[in-house]
């Protein structure tokens, strides 16, 4: 039996979501300052017991609850689309190309700027999107854009302090904290006669540190890294709510950031006329400038001089 999308949520009064707001109460959103938040998912397995939706279903969610807090913060619908290559093995997966990726977020950032919004933070849900977020934050920097771009990583724990609830020691995908912030949020598609535990990584060969596009996969060829059925939906909700405080501590941070803006700015022009020593910073102390430092001190101690560092 069919079950409804955990994102088929009820209209929030305090949450701003893009496509909820008509085009005036966006524009006086963007006029008070207010940060884009872009959900980043992902489609693929997790094991068989947890819906193939399930990173974008839990950042989604974890978005929803902390732009409700950080007024003025507007949610983007959620990308479900990702790079999951290495997901193909399993049932489910949907992968895009990186560069299609790349470009597709690029024009999103795009939009929101275009609409009057200065900083776009991008949260991610799923642990392989910091590959191609990685190369897009590299890319962005020769874009020359008007607007700043943060990125976030929504950890599974919400914070360090946590692992004093988890019964494994080890855990990753589909495991005991993914699985249990799945039965906290979204109980109904969580199957755990799918389910099954994966405590160490199958035998690879040992290359010495060179890696293959294998490597994941290799290692937890059963979609599962961690052991599921230990996880709680009271464990679940403590992770979640914890997230939630961290991203809205983010987006909080983000919102008062003035020191990103105008590196970028000192950044953008010093990139067009590159000249050394760069303009973007102190100037760092080379060897004889320590030697003519030590000089100067030797020669302050020697006359009697007071020296103070």
């Amino acid at each position: 039996m069919a079950q409804s999308s955990p994102l088929n949520h009820p209209f929030c009064e305090n949450f701003m979501e893009w496509i909820n707001l008509t085009g005036m109460e966006l524009k006086r959103a963007a006029q008070k300052g207010g940060v884009v938040v872009l959900p980043l998912g992902s489609i693929e397995a997790h094991a068989d017991h947890l819906p193939l939706g399930n990173d974008t279903f839990k950042v989604n969610a974890a978005c929803i609850e902390a732009t409700s807090r950080a007024e003025p913060a507007v949610l983007l619908p959620p990308l479900y689309y990702t790079e999951v290559k290495s997901m193909q093995a399993a049932p489910g997966a949907v992968t895009l190309r990186g560069r299609i990726l790349v470009d597709l977020v690029l024009d999103l950032c795009d939009e929101a700027a275009r609409n009057g919004f200065s900083k776009i933070l991008l949260v991610s849900g799923h642990g392989g999107n910091r590959h191609w977020v990685d190369f897009f934050m590299t890319e962005w920097l020769a874009l020359d854009r008007a607007y700043s771009i943060f990125f976030w990583y929504m950890p599974l724990l919400g914070k360090p302090e946590n692992k004093k609830y988890m019964e494994t020691e080890f855990d990753g995908h589909g495991g005991e904290a993914e699985t249990s912030l799945a039965l906290h949020l979204f109980p109904q598609l969580v199957k755990m006669k799918g389910a099954g535990r994966a405590l160490h990584p199958a035998r690879v060969p040992d290359l010495r540190g060179a890696v293959t596009p294998f490597d994941w996969v290799s290692k937890w060829p059963q979609a599962v890294s961690g052991d599921p059925f230990p996880a709680t939906a009271e464990k679940g909700r403590i992770f979640f709510e914890s997230a939630v405080d961290a991203m809205a501590e983010v987006i909080e941070a983000v919102r008062a950031d003035q020191m990103t803006s105008q590196f970028q700015q000192k950044y953008q022009k010093a990139r067009r006329a590159p000249v050394w020593p760069t303009v973007l910073g102190p100037r760092a102390k080379s060897r004889v400038d320590r030697k003519k430092q030590s000089a100067r001190r030797a020669g302050a101690l020697n006359s009697g001089d007071r020296y103070e560092h």
